[in-house]
């Protein structure tokens, strides 16, 4: 077969090659409307709630997150696209240099070899015109590609020779608007190109990296795993309470005139034992609603939880009080009475005693204090 006209060696190699494993993106996750009925997958929601338009607006999204050396990403879809609906620029010479096409096609149906040739003619005339190099790759993106086009996409040769007997065929409609020069330099073009240039997009993996992007739980709602039981806090203090614990001796030696140093020393005692017991299960049981929403929502979702309560809080714990315990109980009742924001995907899950909780992990943040003057 004759050299490839205009395709590097580049275009043996797979598209998806060299793109970072997916990393949570710091979005907060807004819940569904509903969480009673199971949500559409993304796949499901692609193929039949998106518009074309929808479509390549999602793909733009997606192939910016590819990890390609793209200079440029630039929607071209629409009337006189001229074969090209999202092209992804490798160099500062645009089309005009060595880029990549991505042909979006958003039908119901799986996409077939018929779909296919008017598209190729396209990416062939525009060439022929003078319009873009002709791209060192060629993807095809459709919510779902038909087994006969998989296969010739498989199979470079073959493609080429299938879509010559379409374009041959009596009746074929591919490329009889051109004038007969203009469709022999179509057709010499199309015969010395290698066909590999044209590839699938798999939607499994568009699905994958999309979710890398800040993007993917705008676009798709979802719904939270069931949350694990509490656990008790653990009998030895973690190093993780060192702070709130602190804080709250201090409390504790404030309002009862004791010396208070260790958490042993207040669970010894009488007058602070169930006060600190019911404080550290409030603790640990916020401690586990960041754990849960560390493996299930990206991080910004849980410290919007935290910032908001924080900022219904701080008026209550800046007013005046003859001791930090008095401060401390206002807070708490405070606390107990703020509702999440119903937008954010954890609000069902946020307990009251997560609520008490994360007024200790304020605490031990230094972004709340109890006793005046405490900071050491």
């Amino acid at each position: 077969m004759a050299e490839a006209a205009g395709v590097s060696d580049e275009v043996q190699r797979p598209i998806f090659e060299g793109i970072p494993e997916p990393k949570s993106p710091d979005t907060v996750v807004l819940a569904p409307p509903m969480q009673s009925a199971p949500l559409p997958t993304p796949e499901q929601m692609l193929r039949y709630d998106y518009s074309a338009d929808d479509w390549e607006d999602f793909t733009v999204e997606w192939v910016r997150a590819l990890g390609q050396p793209y200079v440029r990403v630039q929607r071209m879809g629409g009337a006189g696209d001229k074969g090209a609906d999202i092209a992804a620029c490798l160099t500062l010479r645009g089309t005009k240099g060595e880029w990549h096409c991505y042909q979006c096609k958003h039908y119901l149906a799986p996409l077939v070899p018929s779909d296919a040739w008017p598209e190729i003619v396209k990416i062939f005339v525009a060439k022929v015109r003078g319009d873009y190099e002709l791209p060192t790759r060629y993807v095809f993106v459709a919510p779902k590609i038909g087994t006969t086009l998989k296969r010739l996409l498989l199979d470079p040769e073959e493609m080429q020779t299938e879509f010559f007997e379409a374009w041959n065929k009596d009746k074929s409609t591919l490329g009889t608007n051109l004038e007969p020069a203009e469709r022999s330099a179509v057709e010499a073009l199309a015969r010395s190109t290698h066909f590999s240039m044209f590839q699938p997009a798999d939607m499994e993996w568009i699905v994958k990296v999309h979710s890398t992007t800040p993007h993917h739980v705008r676009r798709f709602p979802q719904q939270l795993p069931p949350r694990p039981a509490v656990e008790l806090p653990p009998t030895e203090q973690g190093a993780q309470e060192a702070v709130f614990v602190r804080k709250l001796l201090d409390v504790y030696n404030e309002k009862h005139g004791l010396a208070l140093q260790t958490l042993q020393e207040a669970r010894d005692h009488q007058k602070t034992k169930e006060h600190l017991i019911l404080q550290r299960e409030a603790f640990y049981s916020a401690e586990s609603l960041r754990v849960f929403a560390r493996e299930s929502v990206p991080p910004a979702t849980y410290k919007a939880i935290e910032n908001d309560l924080y900022h219904a809080l701080y008026d209550v714990a800046d007013g005046s009080y003859d001791n930090g315990y008095e401060r401390l109980r206002h807070v708490l009742i405070a606390a107990s009475g703020h509702q999440p924001n119903p937008a954010n995907i954890l609000a069902p899950v946020v307990t009251g005693l997560d609520k008490k909780g994360l007024c200790h992990h304020l605490a031990n943040d230094d972004r709340l204090t109890w006793c005046k003057g405490e900071e050491r």
